[in-house]
């Protein structure tokens, strides 16, 4: 998914299927190039490569609108399948232990509240 609208390019990958109809102000990509990885894809549109084309290309006069006409056009370095797919690791290694982190300090929140209760 990316956004095309008021904050254009942002991008996400999303893992699980979703009911429900996307914004008009978001996209949803599918790679034609089947050469590139989803991971690898959303952290180019996230790195100064896609935001500064995403600069470039927006328009409109108080809220920014990126075309995708333009966002066709976005410039993606392709680097070899292999690290690719370890860049892709290490961005689902990263998601992973942010999802633990929250996890753990949920847990321990509520170990401090019972503590704090007795």
């Amino acid at each position: 998914m990316l956004t095309k609208d008021a904050t254009p390019g942002t991008a996400y990958v999303v893992k699980e299927p979703i009911e429900g109809i996307i914004s008009s102000g978001i996209l949803r990509l599918k790679p034609k190039n089947k050469e590139v990885e989803n991971e690898y894809l959303v952290l180019c549109l996230n790195s100064i490569i896609g935001q500064m084309q995403a600069e470039r290309d927006g328009g409109g006069s108080i809220i920014t609108h990126w075309k995708p006409n333009q966002i066709k056009n976005v410039l993606i370095p392709i680097i070899p399948k292999p690290t690719q797919r370890k860049i892709a690791g290490l961005v689902q290694k990263s998601h992973q232990a942010r999802k633990e982190a929250k996890e753990l300090i949920e847990e321990a929140k509520l170990k401090v509240e019972e503590l704090i209760e007795k």
